[in-house]
């Protein structure tokens, strides 16, 4: 009897085993899948359940199978919640190869931190997250979670494909809702049809993917969410931290956001508006007041993230600001907002999806979880003057990269309204240098260099004209990536008018920069702007996005060693391309040597199948960039 039960024990146990190994072996992931991953989606199952509007449970199940390093933190659960976010539960398990579980974790396993970023001062914001210790390659993360919002103006979005580099073996997401709750969807990059099932009174839609290969990075490619699937959910009617209302555009949403977060906030102390009147006292337009008054802002605050008060929506008060001397960007466009309503210059408060890739706000789906940066926008009669806040660097009227070209979502009286940003052109937006070098005969190169960087290159090197001692010296040496360079008189100077222009004078040194060996030296002549390959794609996917153009031009001049002859010179080099033009001449004249460049590359979208034809003139750019000129010593 003993015997027997025994015997079943083990066979109890050696079916467990074999169920679990079943669900997560990798064995059974595809071949397809595998190829070129770093890990693979092996279970998403998103439910969101919007029960009222003060009540959305949000539930996570999910497993993915981890291949290498660089997969890892692809199964780190990380769970973000606030006041208005709790974590109702959380269980999950690791698994081996084989598909054994190694172990099990709880909530009581996870890491508790403040979401606070390091420039941050307050944010009520909290993150829980847990990674496992794994010995070794592959492993399965399995887990589940539940949250519970007591909102419903946000509603997550469902994105399959959230990282590169990862394959997708099943992904699904449910919306639920009553039947009789009024809902926006919009649906990118779907190609099949949602399942939709009632049942009490209550409407479930699911979308579902299976089955989609890791996407690798292509350089030069659009944004993601232009061809990555994305389902978003905004329900007409919302209750947001006690503030109730409704929307289907743009304009209403607008029109709620100024109403509710926007239209209080604007006051200021009697004394600061005295400051003010007498800034503006004798100045003849708009513009002058409103430049007059950025400088003030400029001089008074600094920028801190305040992600606190009605979901991190509301802006601080002005007053606050105006007392405390920072704020968020919210903050300080209100604040900005209220020094200009002072001397009656109207300015909307504009969200926008900042970043160095551009991103436009949609122009035919309106929601709430778009953007992340408000910057400030003041309609004059002559002109439109845009402001970044909180830049204290930046001259008046000039975004620049975070915020450049791209639609907006400005909040005014009138209700929402979408906006475009300023753009640089290519032949606007360049950066012209000049440099007097001399070559000595241990192959040191030093002397003179004079940049000048405009339009949509103006703040390449802002932070580093805005630094000072060590901290400069390190700027340098990262943006000027040369062994054992080393940098005198350093001298920055600012041209502040319509066109922005910051010019830059640095005495350079660069120890034994070109070797010799024997009668010969061999000089890399393009220092200080070399164009580095991109890879060929044999199967480009995506179409070719060139997301900012630029105009470069270099000039330098190499005072030479006496008996020094070039070798396999002069050069005169000109590429002509759709995507733009490339120019290069080298000649010695006596013991002069002169090294001319221009590179222009043009902004604009192509097809997929034209980035061989991008990729080969790039890489022919690269290659002339990095040509060396070799001299006889005679």
């Amino acid at each position: 009897m003993r015997v027997g039960l025994v015997i079943l024990v083990i066979v109890s146990v050696g079916l467990l085993r074999a169920t679990a190994q079943s669900d997560y072996a990798v064995a059974h992931i595809p071949a397809t899948l595998k190829s070129r991953a770093d890990a693979v989606v092996r279970h998403e199952e998103i439910v969101v359940d919007m029960i009222s509007p003060t009540k959305v449970r949000y539930r996570v199940d999910r497993a993915i199978t981890v291949f290498n390093p660089a997969g890892e933190e692809r199964a780190r659960l990380v769970i973000h919640y606030d006041k208005a976010t709790s974590i109702k539960q959380i269980s999950g398990a690791v698994y081996d190869e084989m598909g054994f579980q190694l172990r099990k974790f709880t909530k009581r396993d996870c890491r508790d931190e403040s979401a606070v970023s390091d420039f941050s001062l307050y944010e009520d914001s909290r993150v829980k997250h847990f990674l496992p210790a794994v010995a070794g390659y592959p492993y399965t993360v399995a887990y589940s979670y539940e949250v519970e919002r007591k909102q419903n103006l946000i509603i997550p979005a469902w994105r399959p494909e959230a990282y590169w580099d990862v394959a997708v073996q099943h992904s699904q997401y449910t919306f639920i809702c009553a039947e009789e709750d009024e809902v926006r969807v919009i649906v990118t990059n779907y190609s099949g049809e949602p399942v939709h099932h009632v049942d009490d009174g209550r409407h479930a839609t699911t979308w579902a993917a299976d089955n989609l290969p890791a996407r690798q990075y292509e350089p030069y490619s659009p944004d993601p969410e232009t061809y990555k699937t994305i389902v978003r959910v905004a329900p007409v009617y919302f209750e947001y931290y006690k503030h109730n209302g409704q929307y289907t555009n743009w304009e209403e949403l607008g029109g709620w956001m100024f109403d509710a977060l926007l239209s209080d906030g604007m006051e200021l102390s009697a004394q600061t508006v005295a400051e003010v009147n007498k800034l503006v006292d004798g100045l003849a337009s708009d513009k002058e007041k409103a430049a007059a008054l950025y400088g003030y802002l400029q001089r008074k605050t600094r920028y801190v993230s305040v992600q606190i008060g009605i979901g991190g929506f509301k802006p601080t008060a002005a007053a606050v600001v105006d007392r405390l001397g920072y704020g968020d960007c919210k903050g300080l466009v209100n604040y900005m907002r209220a020094l200009l309503a002072v001397v009656d210059i109207p300015s909307y408060y504009c969200v926008v999806e900042a970043g160095n890739a551009k991103r436009d706000i949609r122009v035919d789906f309106a929601s709430m979880d778009q953007g992340n940066h408000v910057i400030l926008c003041v309609p004059l009669e002559q002109d439109t003057v845009w402001l970044e806040c909180t830049s204290q660097r930046l001259p008046f009227g000039f975004l620049g990269s975070f915020t450049d070209d791209r639609t907006v979502w400005a909040c005014t009286p009138e209700g929402g309204k979408l906006l475009r940003t300023p753009t640089f052109a290519a032949p606007v937006s360049t950066q012209k240098r000049h440099a007097d070098l001399q070559l000595a005969e241990d192959g040191t190169v030093s002397g003179q260099m004079r940049t000048i960087f405009s339009g949509g290159q103006y703040d390449n090197h802002l932070e580093i004209a805005e630094s000072s001692g060590a901290a400069q010296m390190k700027l340098l040496k990262d943006a000027y990536d040369i062994d054992h360079i080393g940098f005198e008189h350093v001298d920055y100077e600012k041209q502040v008018d319509d066109a922005p222009t910051l010019i830059e004078n640095l005495d350079v040194t660069m120890p034994r920069y070109a070797p010799s060996n024997g009668t010969q030296t061999f000089l890399l002549p393009n220092i200080f702007n070399r164009q580095f390959s991109i890879p060929d794609l044999n199967n480009r996917k995506q179409a070719v996005y060139v997301n900012r153009g630029f105009t470069d031009e270099d000039h330098l001049t190499y005072t030479l060693p006496d008996g020094y002859t070039v070798v396999d010179g002069p050069w005169k080099i000109t590429l002509d391309s759709p995507f733009g033009r490339f120019e290069l001449t080298m000649e010695q004249t006596g013991n002069q040597l002169s090294y001319r460049r221009l590179l222009v590359l043009r902004e604009g979208t192509y097809p997929a199948d034209r980035y061989t034809e991008l990729c080969g003139f790039i890489n022919e750019v690269s290659m002339y960039d990095h040509r060396k000129v070799v001299f006889i010593n005679n």
